[in-house]
């Protein structure tokens, strides 16, 4: 087991790591630039690691100052968690050059390119008797890709091989629109330091997305985890999540189950890895596997006990599989709140988080990195917290995690919540057709805001609203503390844009 581990990264996945690693008996570094100090992962590591804030982009990203800290604070391995430098082969080479291994890729780790693993994953899935969609190779010169997009046919995605978490992936329906998606694509790889090398995939109009986790030590020993059901999202980035998929058939799901260890195996994975499908109705889809750990990993934790993160971290370091068996009974239900403003068109909302409360409840847990007067800066991820419900029936996982998105407050920017409960209540969500592509073909988000508030709720506004407005006393002092994130001064304006 590794003895010192730096944690290159930040907010909610560096806090989860240090929590690991500190939890395996190893010292946690943290990475930080100096803004970052109040970060809960800076508080709870060992050490923190400062680098400097003056780059071009994120110094997150700098593998220059990366290695150097690995160097200097003498780790045996670095963990970039998800994003940013989890797909880097610059740095997997140049810690690899110091004898420090990087908790990353197979791939990577073995000096394969991004465009011989998407070959190499492509063979072994056929191999394995699993389905892929029509796709073209990955290419560094995306001139080549107009020609393949008519093989291919619309509509289609253009994605960059080594990007995850919904990153730098475009949907383009025919070819006036394809140009637009790459060029697209090629400015969010240089925002968030990914590769260049892209591909084009054939997409399903209305599929459901099912991952599969799965844990496998060097030896071959692997266990696959219930699935998650990650449908509902936003410019193909999951915002709210459930396990297992109430939407998979017991037929596919066992044939999924059947051919995963053979598709693992042949990619010879060691640690973690996350298997993605499409599946519509009797078809099942391979998209991709990711060895990253994933957003939202934490679903998997509550609702089997095990603590993937800490599991993919011993295996990396060599250390066998002792797992037996885990829980796998009840539903897990898991949201992202992000810093962003759904009555906007999902528009980045950074700074000072005036107030914050956290809810809680039956089976709710709620991880964050943020707290009251905390600022949420613009040039990184936007997530706040995450916020997952445990309970024996989808039906109470529901319920009792809109009881707890209804009661969290954050003001000063706006979030996510309004969307995330209008989803929850939504006939589609609940009756088991939200699809992945729900919000991409068609323009739904004002539907799914107006499910937040009962009818009592809003008559009840209506009417404070009304005799807040007969006297102009009343009306400035309400409307004026409610300007900051208030359920009234929504209600006045006639948009109900809230701040929780």
């Amino acid at each position: 087991m590794y003895k010192r581990v730096l944690v290159a990264n930040r907010g909610l996945i560096q806090a989860a790591c240090v929590r690991a690693i500190k939890g395996l008996g190893a010292e946690a570094v943290a990475l930080c630039e100096e803004g970052d100090f109040n970060q809960a992962g800076v508080r709870e590591a060992n050490r923190a690691y400062v680098i400097s804030s003056n780059v071009k982009s994120s110094p997150y990203l700098d593998v220059e100052q990366v290695v150097k800290a690995a160097v200097e604070c003498k780790a045996d391995a670095v963990h970039p968690g998800y994003g940013f430098l989890a797909a880097s082969q610059d740095l997997s080479k140049k810690l690899a050059q110091h004898g420090i291994a990087f908790i990353a890729s197979t791939g990577l780790t073995k000096g394969r390119s991004t465009i011989e693993e998407k070959k190499l994953l492509n063979e072994m899935a056929i191999k394995s008797g699993i389905a892929v969609l029509p796709h073209s190779p990955v290419f560094d010169d995306v001139a080549q890709l107009a020609a393949e997009a008519e093989n291919i046919g619309y509509p289609l995605m253009v994605k960059a091989a080594a990007a995850s978490g919904g990153r730098c992936i475009r949907e383009a329906k025919s070819t006036e629109e394809l140009q637009t998606a790459i060029d697209s694509v090629l400015r969010q790889c240089e925002r968030f330091g990914y590769g260049k090398d892209l591909y084009l995939e054939k997409t399903l109009t209305y599929p459901h997305i099912i991952s599969f986790p799965v844990l496998r030590d060097k030896n071959g020993k692997l266990v696959i985890f219930p699935e998650i059901e990650g449908s509902v999202q936003f410019r193909f980035r999951k915002l709210l999540v459930e396990s297992p998929s109430p939407s998979l058939s017991k037929e596919n799901r066992g044939k999924i189950m059947a051919m995963l260890p053979s598709l693992i195996d042949g990619l010879d994975i060691v640690g973690y890895a996350n298997a993605d499908f499409f599946v519509s109705q009797n078809d099942v889809y391979l998209l991709d596997v990711k060895e990253n750990i994933q957003h939202f990993h934490g679903v998997t934790n509550l609702l089997t006990g095990v603590d993937i993160l800490r599991e993919q971290i011993r295996l990396h370091s060599g250390e066998p599989l002792l797992l037996q068996n885990f829980r796998n009974e009840g539903t897990v239900i898991a949201v992202n709140i992000d810093a962003m403003d759904p009555y906007s068109n999902f528009a980045p909302s950074p700074g000072k988080i005036e107030r914050m409360f956290v809810p809680f409840g039956e089976g709710i847990v709620v991880q964050s990195s943020f707290v009251s007067g905390d600022t949420v800066s613009p040039n990184y991820e936007s997530v706040l917290a995450k916020v997952m419900a445990y309970a024996g029936t989808r039906e109470k996982a529901i319920s009792n995690l809109e009881s707890a998105l209804s009661s969290f407050r954050i003001e000063g920017i706006s979030t996510t919540i309004p969307f995330l409960r209008g989803v929850l209540k939504h006939p589609d969500f609940l009756n088991l057709k939200w699809t992945g592509m729900h919000m991409v073909y068609e323009s739904r988000t004002q539907e799914v805001l107006e499910n937040i508030h009962s009818q009592e709720e809003e008559e009840l506004a209506s009417l404070i609203a009304a005799l807040a407005l007969s006297t102009d006393s009343n009306a400035s002092t309400i409307m004026a503390n409610a300007e900051h994130g208030g359920f009234l001064w929504a209600m006045f304006r006639g948009n109900r844009k809230m701040q929780y």
